[in-house]
């Protein structure tokens, strides 16, 4: 009987050593989730380098796309002085919805200009991280805008139609043709002879029957080119956004005063003109 008894009692000595262990060494391990930023930060830099003045400002927005309407989270404005530039935009992580979508938007504002980022950052969540590197484009300021639209006026007249007239005084001759399209008078060429002391030429463009520019060119008698240069011009809305006056190599502002004199003349060309048939 004892020499059956060891045996068993050796079986059971190597069962044990190959049964379970609640070593803390062979538990499962969880790996540490990393704690919410605080913050969202990168760099914003300018697709095509360019000085920004001092007082551009820089806007900043964290938005939850995801509600609708759209939720802005946390916001921030600071001058960058030069670009490229760091930012922060601190947040509340408690605000921040996991399964929601978070983009950063972003706008600088220097002067009349504004840049944009042609494309959204989306941040924080959905695999995003906490980090943006920001490229912003140029908008075309309002100047630009009507400087574009008074060119592609300019361009179309030649398929317009057109009513001519002239007139005489003791003092000068005036000659002057008007083009029409289907919506009716866009543009009017007015020529003022005075002989030996120059010539005046305007220049007048509509929008929808309203006042879009006007300019004014001084020519010197026996003169090709302009010694002068008057620019006036006012957006859909009919605020003045284009006043400038060159003479010779002198660019200065256009008073509002003047400005409001030509859109005044402007009215009243169109007033008389529009009524003229074309031929």
């Amino acid at each position: 009987m004892q020499k059956l008894a060891l045996p068993l009692l050796f079986a059971s000595l190597v069962l044990a050593a190959c049964g379970p262990s609640n070593d803390a060494g062979n538990q499962p391990r969880t790996s540490a989730q990393a704690p919410m930023p605080t913050s969202v930060t990168g760099t914003v830099s300018l697709k095509v380098p360019a000085p920004i003045g001092p007082s551009a400002q820089l806007k900043l927005a964290l938005t939850n796309v995801s509600m609708k309407p759209e939720v802005t989270v946390a916001q921030s404005t600071t001058q960058p002085g030069q670009l490229p530039a760091q930012f922060q935009l601190p947040f509340e992580p408690g605000k921040i919805d996991q399964n929601a979508l978070y983009v950063l938007n972003v706008e600088l504002i220097d002067g009349e200009r504004r840049y944009v980022a042609p494309r959204q950052y989306p941040v924080l969540t959905r695999g995003s991280s906490s980090k943006a590197d920001v490229v912003m484009t140029p908008e075309p300021t309002a100047s630009e805008k009507l400087d574009a639209e008074y060119a592609s006026l300019e361009r179309a007249i030649g398929g317009m139609k057109r009513s001519q007239g002239s007139s005489e005084d003791e003092a000068s001759t005036t000659a002057w043709d008007g083009f029409f399209d289907k919506s009716g008078l866009r543009y009017i060429r007015e020529i003022v002879d005075f002989g030996d002391k120059g010539r005046t030429n305007t220049y007048y463009a509509y929008r929808e029957g309203k006042p879009m520019a006007v300019v004014v060119e001084r020519v010197p008698a026996m003169a090709e080119r302009p010694n002068a240069v008057t620019r006036a011009g006012w957006d859909a809305n009919a605020l003045l956004v284009v006043k400038t006056k060159k003479e010779g190599g002198t660019v200065g502002v256009l008073a509002d005063a003047d400005a409001k004199a030509l859109y005044d003349r402007a009215v009243a060309k169109y007033d008389v003109i529009s009524k003229r048939t074309p031929k």
